[in-house]
């Protein structure tokens, strides 16, 4: 344990009210960031449990038992209750006041706080959603049986049961078990004291969401794992496929917060547990899907031998956790999805080439062009920065289809062009996008990625309305419409059947967003294209 951390344990005492998130003392030193992962679309269809929000900070008072002080604590606790002690890591943020680090652990408390059993009893029946009637009943049975006492957390089930057994025999009923008590599943709860002290440590993005959840198989399969083989609640696919619980799984750093469920693995599950944390670590902060065994192996050589990376990487590989190619290692749901977008593209550049007849010089010149001081104008067509556009007499040519061309040839904008020094690479990447199906753009923050791709796309746009408002104009001047106007139009129709369509998309949501945002038009994330036929290209 750190010099710097606490370990309370004590009684749970009643929350007071909720803290407000801003307060600087309650900010947590690390949050830790969920991994982005593709959702395989099997287990979106599969009703399983979904992971939930983290619990709202909150303050408690838990009295040390060691040293009897009774302490203020700011912290998540997913449940509160006067019958449950925690045990909690805290770090001291004032006289007796302390800030909880990760989640706490939960024990049923053995007795009632004596001389308070008849009040916390009844507090506990209520909170189990037991009527106000049964409540009285019941204690007032125990008081004449025995005395309140003897009634405790662990035998409270066992004392139901007699009491609902001595009801029948008094009212001539054949005995049953209550209704309230099956359905009552805050009572059922109290049977799995490891999903209780382990959970919310290890999940707790999930724990109250299965607590509530009514699915007492669900929570005696969980009881098992923990007792024999807790290294599974490692592993997403296999506490989905034991347990139908989506993208679930317990970090290193977890496991090593419950030093019990340690010794009950081999040092083979834990071996597997560090370097399967240590592969996710890598991919996420270098944006990578694989690693180097041989760098694998390097990273982890202050932790275990050359043998046992080996063995547990054949043991992660069996489990399905990982994939290996040609010295690589990759996490396999990256590998799947990497796979995926590479099909997805091949299949996209087997196509016929598109061609955007497009000067790509006086694009970049628009970009680049200032905006005179006294320009007065407010319209968007006027803007210096869009001069390109601004006296462009484009044509489109109607009897080809699949080539789009405009002749911008405005001797004023060429004059400009020639003043404005402009980015090789921004050019060449204009280029390769009027002439290839698929053009992959990447480069460092702030070098003009998405401003090239929409500053293009709004060129094309606008050369396009002005083709159709002159259309319109040219219309509305010839009253006798000759018959060459109705065979371009009939022609016009049918090369809008084969119209160019553009799919835009990025790997991020954020930079999908700022895409769609400058260009105007849709954008999607690799993972929507993947999954969501309704994007794909026709």
């Amino acid at each position: 344990m750190s010099e710097h951390l606490r370990e309370l344990r004590g009684p749970l005492l009643p929350p007071k009210d909720p803290v407000e998130e801003e307060d600087d003392y309650l900010k947590e030193d690390v949050e830790e960031d969920e991994d982005s992962v593709f959702v395989d679309a099997e287990e979106l269809c599969s009703g399983g449990v979904k992971a939930g929000s983290l619990p709202g900070r909150i303050e408690v008072l838990i009295p040390d038992e060691n040293t009897q002080e009774e302490c203020k604590v700011f912290g998540r606790f997913p449940i509160t209750g006067a019958w449950w002690r925690v045990k909690v890591q805290v770090k001291p943020m004032g006289s007796k006041s302390y800030q909880v680090q990760g989640f706490p652990s939960y024990f049923l408390q053995s007795d009632m706080s004596p001389p308070n059993q008849k009040n916390i009893c009844s507090l506990f029946l209520k909170e189990c959603d037991f009527s106000s009637d049964d409540i009285q009943k019941f204690l007032a049975w125990v008081n004449s049986v025995s005395s309140y006492k003897h009634l405790n957390f662990e035998n409270i089930r066992e004392t139901l049961k007699t009491f609902y057994k001595a009801e029948a025999r008094k009212n001539q009923k054949k005995p049953a078990q209550n209704e309230q008590e099956e359905k009552s599943f805050k009572l059922v709860i109290l049977w799995f004291p490891k999903v209780m002290e382990f959970l919310p440590v290890l999940l707790p993005r999930h724990f109250k969401r299965l607590i509530n959840s009514g699915s007492k198989e669900v929570l005696e399969k969980i009881e098992e794992i923990l007792s024999i083989h807790p290294w599974k609640l490692g592993f997403n696919k296999i506490t989905y496929r034991e347990l139908k619980l989506l993208r679930c799984e317990a970090s290193w750093v977890a496991f090593c917060q419950c030093p019990s469920l340690l010794q009950l693995m081999t040092n083979l599950e834990k071996d597997a547990l560090v370097i399967y944390s240590k592969l996710k670590q890598i991919c996420r902060e270098l944006g990578h899907t694989c690693i180097e065994e041989d760098n694998l192996t390097s990273e982890l050589s202050g932790h275990m031998s050359f043998h046992d990376v080996w063995q547990s990487l054949k043991f992660l590989k069996d489990i399905g956790m990982v994939t290996c190619e040609k010295g690589w290692i990759f996490l396999y749901d990256l590998y799947q999805a990497e796979k995926g977008i590479a099909s997805s593209i091949s299949d996209l550049m087997k196509r016929p080439p598109w061609h955007l007849q497009v000067d790509v010089k006086k694009v970049l010149a628009s970009i680049h062009t200032p905006k005179p001081e006294d320009s007065g104008s407010d319209d968007e067509e006027s803007k210096p920065n869009e001069t390109g556009l601004e006296n462009s007499k484009g044509i489109v040519d109607p009897g080809d289809s699949d080539n789009l061309t405009w002749d911008n040839g405005d001797n004023e904008t060429n004059a400009e062009v020639n003043e404005v020094q402009l980015d090789q690479d921004q050019m060449a990447a204009l280029e390769m996008i009027c002439s290839n199906a698929v053009t992959i753009i990447s480069g460092k923050g702030g070098c003009g990625k998405t401003t090239i791709v929409s500053r293009l796309f709004k060129h094309i746009e606008k050369l396009e309305e002005r083709e159709v408002k002159k259309a319109c104009e040219d219309f509305e001047q010839d009253q006798d419409v000759p018959e060459e106007w109705s065979t371009f139009f009939e022609q016009s129709h049918m090369g809008a059947d084969k119209a160019i369509e553009v799919l835009l998309t990025a790997p991020t949501g954020k930079a999908t967003g700022l895409l769609r945002q400058k260009t105007g038009l849709p954008a999607y994330t690799l993972c929507q294209v993947m999954l969501d036929k309704s994007v794909q290209l026709s």
